[in-house]
């Protein structure tokens, strides 16, 4: 299979594998909701792959539009896909856009600007498109411009961002570019899924409580609606028993007593409208109903009110109340009712009180619908009686008309339902309140009441889809935290590995830099270390010449006996020598510098060493008031491994300055050690004066050398830079009483017994040999 058939299909496989994720875990699911992490992935695949994949991304829109039409049953309109189509191909192409310079040149992760820039790109300004459209498809497939559309904006373009800022850098890390190691790419890559994780909970907890709070609010005006009904027929069932008990006691009851009955029994308001009383009436006194009431009336087939015909019994409304506007009903009779509305031989069968079809009232040149309400009256009690005839008095009718009522406890548009009505006791429902209701991505509950042989579903439903419904300040915490947090911690964990390639760059050039500093630094000590070795060389020759004819002279002039030119000679003599000395310790100083000077590491005597030493520097001495005391610890080891060479020449060194350093002729050396581990040590060289003065320049002395000793001169230099390169140093100060020491310290190793033995064994044979 070729790459581009495999990107083609591997784009599908990631692309529905986002889109079913979001079916699976959004509730309520709409045709909106998988638009937005639709958006996020398509930006993500097309600046990983290139606008190539547009065509695999549509076909795999068109396939999930399919599933949600015939299997989810969501309507779906074409207008609505073509709309959606067009949002992700033009915010992939402008995402590609953007991205196209950093992407290829793989800068996007050189540094904490470029990173967010691109993050910046790729998810908060590109989501826009994607966050737009959804409005807009909102709005055209709710028919309504709700007010609540910027959650809607807010939710998409979140959805958008993190699927975004998730997915593109995991995408562009997978193929091991921007100099990232495997264990970086793998620690953005666990730390990402982990997070994608853990806003999938929070999403899905936060979620859960939000459709938790919306059916509990919903059950709980749907509740209130049907206790309230119920109530409402409780109460008017109430009122016709109360009427139908008063005309059972009654043998008689005049219009009077009817009147002022049915006016206390209205003082509890309630949905009743008119009370009726219809006595049965026999043929045989149909003429005396006739002569003290009024005619027996019926409806014939137009509607219109005509003489009763004859028949057996007859069933007229004798009172009514209130009698204002209801007199053209007096005389009506209810056993000619049409069956379909009120069959009266039901009502007699049954035993207590009927409710009859719903019926369109005129009332007020308007039109409402009303409910019959009848009972039958018998002269015995009702338990008694199976439906004898015989002994039927009359009929108690009630007009009931619910529709203020209804208006009443309909919910307000704050509670976001809506109340709808419906007599289903037959095939074809009647509309009591209300209108049909739209289910789309609305929650939508019926429940269904038994009102005296009717049935009635009572249906409640959302007003507003739940995407535009008003949401509490909780959800628009949870929104922006989950989004911003997310947001926040993908920025980190890619600023840490920016912040990571960051550092290892500047080590690198600054390695590079360090190293051409140091190759810098040591053609130039080379330089200087031949220019000396050249300079001492060549000066070598006429001092040697020098220091000829000053013997040649020197052997003229004593042989003659002339003392004042012999005092000359020795002094060109003495000068000679110590220019040769100068140029002797700056060639050593060239070569400490450049790296040329080693260090010997060696068995030594130590204390025969600090004999030859004493010797020496006596005999040095011109003066017999000029001393060295020397003062070893008992610590001090007898043999040491170091170098003798280099500790004469440091020793000597300082011998020769600091009593001029000092302005003394006695200086005291004390010598004294301090182990480390294993054989390590270090030895400390302390000159101090022996002639107990104080100096009167100590602060100008202080100022001037205490930082650095080199300033005293060549020897001095000297010998701090070798005991530097014995992995010492030295240092002067001056004591609180203005007494000036210098210290020097290098690092030794004490020999070993079997070191020592060697030691011996060879220094006793060189012995023999000379002998």
């Amino acid at each position: 299979m070729s790459p581009s058939l495999q990107r083609f299909f591997l784009t599908i496989v990631i692309y529905l594998s986002v889109c079913f994720f979001t079916y699976v875990f959004i509730t309520p699911y709409a045709f909106i909701s998988f638009i937005g992490p639709a958006a996020g992935i398509t930006t993500a695949l097309v600046v990983f792959w290139g606008t190539s994949v547009l065509l695999a991304i549509t076909v795999a829109t068109i396939l999930f539009c399919l599933f949600l039409y015939f299997w989810v049953n969501i309507p779906i309109e074409s207008s609505l896909v073509i709309i959606t189509l067009l949002t992700l191909m033009l915010q992939g192409f402008w995402a590609k856009q953007l991205t196209a310079a950093e992407v290829n040149q793989q800068n996007w992760l050189k540094s904490r600007r470029k990173l967010l820039t691109f993050l910046f790109k790729v998810g908060p300004a590109i989501s826009l498109v994607s966050a737009s459209a959804v409005v807009i498809l909102t709005m055209l497939e709710n028919k309504e411009y709700g007010d609540n559309l910027f959650f809607v904006f807010i939710s998409s373009w979140s959805s958008s961002v993190l699927l975004a800022i998730f997915c593109t850098p995991l995408l562009l890390l997978s193929q091991g570019q921007h100099q990232l190691s495997l264990s970086k790419r793998f620690f953005i890559t666990v730390a990402s899924l982990l997070a994608v994780v853990s806003i999938s909970l929070l999403f899905n907890i936060s979620q859960n409580v939000q459709q938790h709070q919306r059916y509990d609010s919903f059950n709980q005006i749907k509740s209130e609606v049907l206790h309230k009904i119920k109530h409402e027929i409780a109460l008017t069932i109430e009122q016709i028993n109360s009427l139908s008990a008063f005309f059972k006691a009654s043998e008689y009851i005049t219009p009077n007593e009817f009147n002022l009955f049915s006016q206390h029994v209205f003082q509890n308001t309630t949905s009743v409208r008119v009370l009726e009383w219809a006595p049965v009436i026999s043929h045989e006194n149909r003429t005396e109903f006739e002569k003290q009431f009024t005619n027996i009336n019926e409806k014939g087939e137009q509607g219109t009110l005509q003489i009763a015909s004859e028949r057996s019994r007859y069933a007229p409304i004798k009172y009514i109340y209130p009698s204002l506007d209801n007199e053209q009903v007096l005389g009506l009779d209810i056993f000619k009712n049409a069956k379909t509305i009120l069959d009266m031989d039901t009502v007699i069968r049954d035993k207590g009180i009927v409710a009859s079809a719903p019926i369109n009232l005129i009332q007020d040149e308007h039109a409402n619908f009303g409910v019959l309400f009848a009972s039958a009256i018998f002269s015995r009690d009702d338990n008694k009686r199976q439906g004898n005839e015989v002994d039927l008095l009359g009929f108690v009718i009630a007009v009931v008309q619910f529709e203020d009522f209804f208006k009443q406890i309909a919910p307000l548009k704050s509670d976001n339902a809506t109340l709808y009505i419906e007599d289903v006791t037959t095939q074809e429902p009647y509309v009591l309140f209300g209108k049909q209701l739209n289910e789309n991505y609305r929650h939508v509950e019926s429940a269904f009441l038994n009102i005296n042989s009717r049935k009635w579903r009572i249906s409640l439903g959302e007003s507003e889809p739940w995407q535009t419904q008003t949401k509490n300040w909780q959800v628009w915490g949870m929104l922006f935290g989950i989004t911003f947090g997310g947001m926040l911690f993908q920025v980190l964990i890619l600023m840490m590995a920016v912040y990571s390639n960051e550092l290892s760059v500047q080590v690198l050039r600054k390695t590079r830099e360090l190293i051409i500093a140091k190759e810098h630094s040591e053609h130039k000590n080379t330089a200087k270390t031949n220019f000396l070795q050249s300079f001492t060389n060549e000066l070598h020759t006429p001092l040697q010449t020098i220091g000829h004819f000053t013997k040649q002279l020197y052997q003229a002039v004593h042989q003659s006996g002339n003392q004042a030119q012999t005092k000359i000679i020795q002094e060109i003599e003495l000068a000679k020598n110590n220019m040769q000395k100068l140029l002797s310790m700056a060639a050593d100083l060239s070569k400490i510098e450049s790296g040329q000077l080693a260090i010997n590491s060696e068995p030594i005597d130590f204390y025969g060493f600090l004999e030859r030493i004493d010797a020496m520097l006596k005999a040095k001495t011109t003066s017999p008031a000029n001393t060295i005391i020397l003062l070893i610890d008992p610590s001090v080891p007898h043999f040491i491994n170091s170098d003798e060479l280099k500790i004469q020449q440091l020793l000597i060194a300082f011998c020769n300055s600091v009593p001029k350093l000092y302005e003394v002729e006695n200086i005291r050396l004390s010598i004294k050690v301090y182990n480390h581990q294993f054989n390590s040590a270090s030895l400390l060289f302390v000159f101090t004066s022996h002639d107990n003065k104080v100096n009167s320049n100590t602060e100008q002395f202080l100022n001037f050398i205490a930082k650095d000793i080199s300033l005293c001169g060549t020897e001095m230099a000297m010998a701090k830079e070798v005991c530097q390169l014995m992995g010492g140093d030295a240092n002067i100060a001056i004591s609180a009483s203005g007494e000036r020491v210098l210290t020097a310290s290098i690092k030794i190793e004490i020999t070993s017994n079997e070191q020592q033995q060697s030691y011996q064994a060879q220094t006793f044979d060189e012995k023999d040999n000379f002998k």
